[in-house]
């Protein structure tokens, strides 16, 4: 979306760039920075370039967000930086306009009055000549008030002048004035990064004059606080203000008359001396020019610490505007002389001037006459040249090759660039002229022909690279398009020519790859064949692997890229279309043969291409479904009876927790150091090789030689406890997670990683505890019994701890099973699939004949049974496997199922509906079990304790059911039932009931129940 110049900020529009290379020329950096594909830039409005910086300003906004989002860009290898422009200072206000003569204090008076504020609440800092001010705030100003002060000072006259209020930029330097001479750069640094000094970050730190430096912070926020605090260094106050340009000697224009003696040389308005201008008859201007403004000080602070000894040291500066001037007085070793032959004087350039202190006035005034008048001698020379020799001239490799040139010519002259003008400046003008000679003379261009079978390497990506490689020369077609023009230095124009007829004639070859969806690919390949076909000029490839689609372009430089654009805009120019279709089981019938043969005929009569890529169908492998859906179904917890006596099961608890509490600190601490020292070892006890038995409840080998001393099993024990292994849901022999449904992957990964994290954390707690306990037996000097003891407390608490952490973990992993159910049976019910077409009624097509195609496959039957009102959690697991097997929806209202899907699978479900409605029929209701069964525990052997109802219900039907053994949970603690034993052990504590089944009635009222 677009919007107008007009609606869109100036702000909003401007982007900032600097690290521009001297050799890119303004006209390429806009061809960039208007190319979206390269910086994704837009039409620019205006484009204003100062050195290596450039303003520009797009026509949209949204196009200078663009370009500032991808932070920097390359160009000619070099790295662009980007960024918003500078913003305005609320707190700072620059006035200028003003006399040179008005007195601060009138100023003082000026701002008060229009500003309605104390003298202590703003900072006033004047420039070097007095006709502008900058007033700093204490409290930044809003936009409304600024304008409001502004409207003020406009309307106000002072001293005759009218003065103009303006923000200014922020600035991040400062200005330190007050240095000692022995300060440097370094000191400064220190200085302001040390909390005494502000503790700011600096970036640099620049000697401006002596005593007066420089510095810059990284962040512009800081020169604010640094200012608010008052400085002291080396035993001196130092004095601070913001930097700007106009508040440095030598940048502001000199004021008429001063009271401290400056003189100001007559100008010609352009910044120069006035001099006598004259031609040679060649169309070359030649000016005689000074430039220059002369101060004389008397004993300064500075020359009295220069000459500590002489009652009286005079200082005269002379200020040059031009640093192009001052380059060459310093070049002509003017100064050098006058300082041996003054050994009592110093004479030094400082900033833009030039620096004479000494103990005689009349010899500082003698030493600065000849100074200005070297100055005097100098001219200049503007040479017409065309626009590309005036951009080759501006470039600095060229400007470097030819300083040196002139040099070695003895010629103390160099020239610049502005304004498409070349300025030659020397000491002398018989030296102009040489100098503007040599120029002429260095310079060459010649032309290049261009033929048909060339003209195409012009339009390609290598040609900007390979003028980018080209040294000391320019290169640029004709409007006409049939020649090259060159601009070169003399001597390198044969190698600059053969380098290019070199390119021109030689291909370059090039490779690309166009990235895409599969469907995409395959709309290429069967409807757009014929157009590859045709692109004889390049290799063509398609890419078809799992990290990469598309295809693959190899050939000549000019025709690579034209297919390459041809083939984006091709593919940009297919409709696609993501159709959705939500039916019972559509995933399972579209990827299997009547589903494909259905979309095959849609793809042939419409010519498009369909996807299944985002179709996710695995049919689950699974022999009975009955007996899967109890690995579904967590362990039931039940509270054993009021009344019944629990002392025996938690005597063991009692003890753990007295052991504990005192403690607590140490087994934190032997937990850390277990882990650290696995962390070290980078693994962890390997369970697939410890013995069946051990790697389940996570004890290594070491630990098995004390349990076996302390809680001896019998040899039937260790059996039973290899076949409670070989039972345990999601668990092998080795170790290994094991899939919750045959051999379902979805299945199996979400299993094995809750075993994997269990066994983990119940390693590290019992290892722990077994450390602790070892270290009570070595340290302790009690009798050798008791530290049995304790080590028979800790022993214990860490099979009650393991005990607990299996219990969350199933329950865990149980919840992760059954969502992972439920996540595959939607999956099955809702399918995605991707349309490619030429045309996008095609697309409306497709999805109209898919949703018909599929809405008459579907069909429902229902099933009638009054045991279908109450069903069981395992009843309803069951039911969701079944829905899972056959990609089947299957709803329960009432005493009626209603199964719905496509036919063929609706058709597969309902037998096993019916199997699952004759299991529950045949199931003995809950009261009958009542009173007719009671399953009791034994606290002591004539003393017997009924199970809670629920329990007894649960017991029974796992008894009548044939299972070997069941996991259960009294009183939140993990215990297991074995039938064969007739027994209750309990993980927590390690310990085991007896239990026994009692008949309340002769009748045996499970004569009827359907075996599984």
């Amino acid at each position: 979306m677009s919007f107008s110049m007009s609606e869109n900020s100036l702000e909003e529009r401007t982007v900032e760039v600097s690290g521009i290379p001297n050799e890119v020329e303004d006209e390429f950096l806009g061809l960039f920075f208007e190319n979206k594909r390269r910086s994704g830039g837009g039409v620019l409005a205006s484009l204003h370039r100062q050195g290596s910086r450039a303003v520009l300003i797009f026509e949209d906004a949204e196009v200078a967000k663009r370009v500032l989002s991808r932070g920097t860009h390359m160009l000619h290898n070099a790295k662009l930086t980007v960024r918003k422009p500078t913003p305005k200072d609320p707190g700072k206000v620059l006035l200028h306009g003003m006399n040179a003569s008005t007195a601060k204090e009138v100023m003082e008076l000026f701002v008060e009055n229009v500003t309605k504020l104390d003298s202590t609440e703003y900072l006033m800092y004047p420039s070097p000549g007095r006709d502008m001010f900058l007033v700093q705030f204490q409290q930044p100003l809003s936009e409304q008030e600024f304008k409001r002060l502004a409207d003020k000072v406009r309307k106000r006259l002072l001293d005759g002048a009218r003065i103009e209020a303006e923000q200014v930029e922020r600035t991040d330097s400062v200005i330190v004035e007050g240095l000692r001479s022995t300060t440097t750069e370094d000191m400064l640094a220190l200085y302001f990064e040390n909390k005494r000094g502000g503790g700011e970050e600096v970036r640099d730190v620049t000697m401006v004059a002596d005593g007066m430096a420089r510095v810059t912070f990284e962040d512009w926020e800081a020169v604010d606080r640094i200012l608010q605090r008052s400085h002291k260094l080396d035993g001196r106050d130092l004095s601070l203000r913001p930097y700007f340009d106009f508040l440095l000697p030598g940048e502001s224009p000199a004021s008429p008359s001063t009271p401290n003696g400056t003189e100001e040389v007559p100008t010609d308005g352009t910044g120069h001396a006035n001099g006598t201008g004259h031609s040679d008859g060649t169309g070359d201007l030649y000016t005689d020019t000074l430039g220059c403004d002369t101060t004389r000080e008397d004993l300064t602070n500075n020359t009295r610490e220069m000459y500590p000894d002489s009652p009286k040291v005079y200082s005269s500066n002379i200020l040059l505007h031009d640093p192009v001037k001052l380059n060459l007085l310093q070049c002509s070793h003017l100064l050098q002389e006058l300082q041996q032959g003054h050994q009592d004087f110093g004479i030094q350039i400082v900033g833009n001037g030039v620096q004479i202190s000494g103990p005689s006035q009349l010899t500082s005034e003698q030493l600065k006459q000849r100074i200005l008048e070297v100055l005097s001698g100098i001219a200049q020379a503007h040479l017409p040249f065309s626009t590309e020799k005036v951009l080759f001239l501006s470039r600095s490799e060229v400007q470097e090759s030819l300083q040196k040139s002139l040099e070695q010519e003895g010629m103390l002259a160099t020239y610049t660039v502005s304004d498409c003008a070349v300025t030659v400046t020397a000491l002398t003008i018989g030296m102009v002229k040489q100098a503007s000679s040599l120029l002429k003379s260095l310079l060459c261009d010649f032309t290049i022909p261009i033929t048909t079978e060339y003209e195409c390497m012009l339009f390609s990506d290598e040609w900007p690279k390979f003028l980018s490689s080209l040294s000391l020369c320019s290169v640029k077609v004709s409007e006409q398009g049939d020649e090259i023009n060159v601009v070169t230095l003399r001597g390198q124009e044969e190698e600059t020519r053969s380098k290019i007829e070199f390119f021109l004639s030689n291909p370059v070859q090039q490779e690309s790859v166009i990235t895409m969806e599969p469907g995409m690919l395959r709309y290429l390949q069967t409807h757009c064949h014929m157009l590859l076909a045709d692109m004889n000029q390049v290799t063509i490839l398609p890419l078809e692997g799992e990290d990469i689609t598309g295809l693959r372009l190899h050939g000549q430089a000019n025709a690579c890229q034209a297919a390459d654009e041809l083939l984006r805009n091709v593919v940009a120019s297919v409709h696609t279309r993501t159709i959705t279709l939500q039916h019972p089981g559509v995933a399972r019938f579209l990827v299997e043969e009547q589903g494909t043969s259905i979309l095959n005929q849609i793809q042939t009569k419409f010519e498009v291409v369909i996807s299944l890529e985002r179709v996710h169908w695995v049919p689950l492998q699974t022999e009975d479904i009955f007996e899967d859906a109890k690995k579904f179904t967590p362990p039931p917890s039940f509270e054993r009876h009021p009344s019944a006596d629990t002392e025996s099961l938690t005597n063991t608890d009692e003890q753990t927790n007295d052991l504990n509490r005192p403690e607590t600190g140490l087994l934190e601490e032997a937990k850390k150091l277990i882990s650290v020292i696995r962390k070290d070892s980078h693994e962890l006890p390997d369970t697939a090789s410890s013995p069946p038995g051990t790697a389940a409840a996570g004890i290594s080998m070491d630990e098995d030689l004390y349990t076996d001393q302390l809680l001896p099993l019998s040899s039937s024990d260790n059996e039973d406890s290899l076949a409670e292994m070989e039972e345990t849901p999601g668990l092998t022999m080795e170790g290994e997670s094991e899939g919750a449904v045959g051999e379902d992957p979805e299945l199996n990964y979400v299993k094995q990683l809750s075993m994997e994290s269990l066994h983990v954390d119940g390693v590290l707690e019992e290892d722990a505890q077994l450390s602790l306990a070892i270290q009570f037996s070595m340290q302790n000097n009690s009798d050798p019994m008791d530290d049995e003891d304790e080590l028979q407390k800790v022993l214990e608490l860490s099979r009650k701890t393991a005990g607990q952490g299996r219990t969350s973990g199933t329950s865990e992993l149980d919840q992760a099973l059954v969502l992972s159910i439920q996540d595959a049976i939607k999956a099955a019910h809702t399918a995605q699939i991707l349309v490619y077409a030429g045309y996008n009624t095609d697309l409306i097509r497709v999805d109209i004949a898919l949703g018909k195609k599929t809405e008459l496959k579907q069909c429902k039957e229902t099933i009638e049974s009054k045991c279908l009102k109450n069903l069981s959690e395992h009843h309803r697991n069951c039911m969701a496997l079944i829905e899972r097997k056959h990609a089947v929806d299957i709803t329960i209202q009432g005493t009626t199922a209603t199964v719905q899907g496509f036919k063929e699978y609706v058709l597969e479900a309902v037998p096993d509906m019916n199997k699952l409605v004759n299991y529950i029929s045949a199931t003995v209701p809950d009261p009958d079990i009542l009173q007719s069964v009671q399953w009791v525990w034994y606290k002591e052997p004539s003393n017997a304790v009924p199970y809670p109802p629920k329990a007894t219900i649960y017991i029974e039907h796992a008894w009548k059911q044939k299972q070997k053994k069941i996991d259960i949970v009294f009183d939140k603690q993990p215990c297991t039932i074995s039938f064969e034993k007739m027994e209750e052990y309990n993980i927590a504590s390690g310990k085991t009931l007896p239990i026994a089944r009692k008949q309340l009635s002769s009748m045996d009222i499970y004569s009827d129940v359907t075996e599984w």
